[in-house]
């Protein structure tokens, strides 16, 4: 038989109220920081899956940022061809004019200085640059001019692509080879922008009226190749608005799993507190009982 003295149980007692005050202290401590634990070692699970949470948090963040990017430089591009298709179609007037066979050779030929001025204008659109001061119809030498002042293309045909989540690349570039460029005209010979209207300036210039007729179905085929471009800028808008709903979505599920394990349950720390003080209290009253016992004051 094991004989339990009055020392032992003094120290039990000792050891127990010590342990209590602890708890009420690490409570405290809790309720003061609004935090569900002080130090990793006191949940390492709850760590863990706090710091998978926050890393995911982040990673969600830099595809939004990437978002945000992309639609700036969708809304540039967007300006851009509206702009080219605003050209085209005063191109188009001013063809259809000249092919009036009223007006002289004279008037024809002034009709053309303003649609070189338009030559112009769409080789500074070429030229366009984005927020950040990158070229937007270069490819992926965003540093290099487009165009040189003839119309000719200096960029290339690679197109950049952004992350916008996990294993979802985004293809955001637009070449100018491939807005300004690419597709066939009205003799099915591969043309693009600045050619035809290059050839319509020379029409207006030597009185073709012939030519001026192939201008206007060679600008109306430009056109309407633009326009494709622009609808697929208008599609990939739709596609970022739609993940940049996604993510905020998924950014607030996550915020809130991570207050979930991070952040105090205060009704529940309060009355786990208001407990632990009874306890405590209960505990000192009875060891002050039992520390009066003549026996403990013998002990002592």
């Amino acid at each position: 038989m094991i004989r339990i003295t009055n020392s032992t149980i003094y120290d039990r007692v000792t050891s127990q109220l010590t342990q209590q005050q602890a708890r009420l202290a690490i409570t405290q401590e809790k309720i003061s920081s609004g935090k569900n634990f002080l130090r990793p070692s006191d949940a390492p699970d709850q760590v863990a899956a706090l710091e998978r949470l926050e890393s995911t948090v982040r990673q969600t963040g830099s595809y939004t940022n990437n978002i945000g990017r992309i639609k700036d430089k969708l809304n540039f591009q967007e300006t851009a061809i509206n702009s080219i298709n605003d050209e085209l179609i005063r191109a188009k007037e001013l063809l259809i004019q000249g092919a009036n066979g009223t007006l002289s050779a004279d008037q024809r030929n002034t009709l053309s200085i303003e649609l070189n001025s338009i030559l112009d204008s769409m080789i500074a659109i070429g030229n366009q640059k984005d927020a950040d001061g990158s070229y937007l119809f270069s490819g992926s030498s965003q540093l290099q001019k487009p165009y040189d002042s003839l119309g000719n293309f200096q960029g290339n045909d690679d197109r950049q692509a952004v992350n916008i989540d996990e294993g979802y690349l985004l293809e955001v570039g637009l070449p100018g080879s491939s807005l300004f460029a690419s597709f066939k005209d009205n003799s099915d010979a591969a043309s693009d922008v600045f050619t035809v209207l290059k050839q319509s300036i020379t029409a207006l210039q030597s009185d073709d009226l012939e030519g001026i007729q192939d201008g206007i179905d060679n600008v109306e085929i430009a056109f309407n190749h633009v326009n494709v471009k622009l609808a697929q800028v208008g599609s990939k808008m739709r596609v970022v608005e739609n993940q940049l709903n996604v993510l905020e979505d998924r950014s607030l599920t996550l915020e809130s799993a991570i207050s979930q394990v991070e952040e105090l349950d205060y009704v529940k720390a309060v009355s786990e507190l208001k407990n632990q003080s009874l306890a405590l209290q209960a505990g000192q009253s009875s060891f002050a009982q039992i520390s009066g016992l003549s026996l403990f004051n013998y002990i002592k």
